[in-house]
């Protein structure tokens, strides 16, 4: 009896453990996903924004700053997707059916478009930890 109590006080802090690390890996590949997903909806809204704005006739330096926006999402997008193991066209594919949708979007209701991502994109750029942080905390809600 004393060998499985001894085995039992062994075993479980490490079960924990595994449970534990299980737990950190699951909410480490939501937030991959996540911010992946993110950077690909950001890279679809700027791409369509600055466009949008230059058949508007808008200030270059403000579709400059757009397109900017756009690579650096596109290029984290590509980074996350990566290191996630996609495949590169599978990921280019991706990125192509989301700014097709985002288009769609556009010319239904550019100012919901606008209202949806311009922050949120904005924000992603400007600081990807937030976002980060964000989903870690629904990740942790999601796997308890």
């Amino acid at each position: 009896m004393k060998k499985i109590i001894l085995l039992i006080l062994i075993a479980v802090p490490f079960s924990l453990n595994a449970n534990e690390n299980a737990k950190e890996k699951k909410v480490a590949k939501y937030v991959m996903e996540n911010i992946q997903k993110d950077y690909v909806n950001c890279y679809s809204f700027y791409k369509v924004a600055a466009q949008s704005f230059k058949d508007a006739g808008k200030n270059k330096s403000l579709i400059d700053s757009l397109e900017k926006s756009a690579d650096v999402s596109l290029k984290y997008n590509y980074d996350l997707g990566e290191i996630m193991g996609l495949n590169p066209e599978v990921m280019s594919q991706m990125t192509k059916d989301n700014v097709d949708k985002f288009v769609k979007l556009a010319k239904k209701d550019f100012s919901l478009l606008a209202k949806n991502y311009g922050m949120m994109c904005k924000n992603l750029v400007e600081n990807p930890e937030q976002r980060t942080n964000f989903w870690e905390e629904k990740g942790k809600k999601k796997f308890k």
